[in-house]
């Protein structure tokens, strides 16, 4: 049973013409409750049986509650169940709208994904109708919308809009491209009195045309972009928090990332690059108020043994990440993935930035360096490092120096001469992780080096790869 749809209303039911709702059930939604009759002192029918709708008594706020955790569309069916709850979805403040529930049947592994597209469509203009006017619906805790290039061939920045009337707090799109190398779409978070209310934006796979600016998003305090175009290339904000920025795609263009936020405690960075693009991460000032950071290089380069030779670019790129991690001093948790020696080592002093207050450090893939050179610049300059892993790191760097140069003994790292043992008088527990066959006896022997103040156990080793966990006595 289908009602013809009032395009100047919101649609008694937006799931009309997509859902697959049996006539019973439509005519079952219809009729009026029914409930049998209380008896004085509970809650118990004439019968003697419990009541069949208890939940339909709870107040609306806690319906609306419930529905928000259901998801848009399940929020929507329920209408049917009763009178009671056919308009409630209405009210809710969550709009949670996901493409993969329209996807057909059928296709094989290799074949793309085919999609309802007439019911994306119609089910998405139904809960997001134009109908009511800015201001008249309630304001919303949460926007999502996740969407895919296969199932959406409108312009859907009309929902976005939409919804930026209703002032979300926190707003999640993500947009799945049908190819690798499809170029994201425009994505317009305008005007500010519609994002004013925003704590939490996370992005994937669209091209943002808003700068990520205080003016703009006065109340930001969490920032998730990932796999998007931003060509901008500044991020200011004074209340931001929590920043993600995982694997920019403009690099080819935008090839400097300016970031001001003196109150973010949490950083993420997933950088590709090559022998001829990625972007770079600059900031004004240290951030001192930063407690969690992790940072993640990935050399997109083909396996090509002529690319293993660094040129400029890559160079400049190195150091622009040590000069990042020279402003992040104030952390205490580290995760660091793919760094050489000339990413992790500062281009003049040849040493680890200082950290005083890092406990944790997790090195993954790194570079630590001739005869461990980094490694031991690393130990040395967290005095209060309590818990080191070192996962498939690397033991062939070699100390570096400047082309047509030879390395003189003042520009040798002051650690290089230092024993392992001899940097980690804090350490509590060390992890190493590598394959079978590149066990790294050399290292394992420096930490179990039987000195006074610095004994070590063995804990565990793995089958598959070789994980040695080592803790005091």
């Amino acid at each position: 049973m289908r009602c013809e749809r009032d395009a100047a209303q919101i649609p008694e039911n937006p799931m009309e013409g997509i859902q697959h709702q049996t006539e019973a059930a439509a005519a079952d939604a219809s009729e009026p409750p029914r409930k049998r009759a209380r008896v004085d002192g509970g809650g118990v029918g004439a019968g003697g049986e419990e009541e069949d709708d208890r939940l339909s008594d709870l107040p609306d706020c806690l319906l609306e509650d419930i529905l928000a955790h259901l998801g848009s569309r399940q929020a929507v069916q329920m209408s049917v169940l009763s009178r009671r709850w056919r308009n409630l979805w209405r009210s809710v403040r969550v709009v949670d709208i996901d493409v993969g529930w329209f996807r057909l049947p059928g296709g094989g592994d290799d074949d793309p994904p085919r999609f309802a597209i007439e019911r994306i469509e119609d089910f998405a203009d139904g809960v997001l109708s134009p109908s009511l006017p800015p201001g008249a619906a309630p304001e919303l805790d949460a926007l999502r919308l996740r969407l895919d290039e296969d199932a959406v061939t409108t312009n859907f920045q009309r929902w976005i809009r939409r919804a930026l009337w209703r002032r979300p707090a926190t707003v999640d799109l993500c947009y799945s491209p049908s190819r690798w190398l499809s170029w994201p779409p425009a994505v317009t978070l305008t005007p500010v009195a519609a994002v004013s209310r925003i704590k939490a934006l996370r992005l994937y796979g669209l091209r943002p045309t808003v700068v990520f600016g205080a003016d703009e998003f006065p109340a930001l305090e969490d920032l998730h972009i990932e796999r998007c175009s931003y060509s901008h290339g500044t991020i200011s904000s004074l209340t931001l928090k929590r920043l993600a920025l995982v694997s920019p795609i403009n690099g080819c263009f935008v090839r400097v990332q300016r970031l001001t936020a003196p109150g973010l405690t949490s950083l993420r960075l997933v950088l590709p690059y090559s022998r001829e693009e990625g972007v770079r991460v600059l900031t004004d000032a240290p951030l001192t108020s930063l407690v969690d950071a992790s940072i993640t290089i990935v050399d997109t380069d083909p396996a090509d043994p002529r690319n293993r030779r660094v040129n400029q670019f890559k160079v400049d790129f190195f150091v622009s990440i040590s000069n990042l991690l020279g402003r992040l001093t104030s952390v205490r948790n580290l995760d660091l993935t793919g760094l050489t020696v000339t990413a992790l080592l500062d281009n003049k002093s040849q040493e680890f930035p200082m950290f005083p207050y890092l406990t944790t450090l997790l090195l993954n893939e790194c570079d630590i360096g001739y005869r461990y050179h980094v490694l031991k610049s690393i130990l040395q300059n967290a005095p209060n490092l309590e818990q080191l892993r070192l996962h498939n790191c690397k033991f062939v760097g070699k100390s570096r120096r400047k082309t047509g140069q030879t390395q003189s003994k003042e520009k040798t790292s002051k650690c290089s001469s230092s024993t392992l043992s001899s940097a980690c008088s804090s350490l509590k527990s060390v992890e190493i992780k590598h394959p079978r066959d590149k066990i790294p006896y050399d290292l394992l022997h420096e930490f179990l080096k039987e000195i006074p103040h610095n004994q070590w156990r063995k804990r565990s080793i793995d089958e598959e790869t070789i994980s040695i966990e080592l803790n005091r006595k």
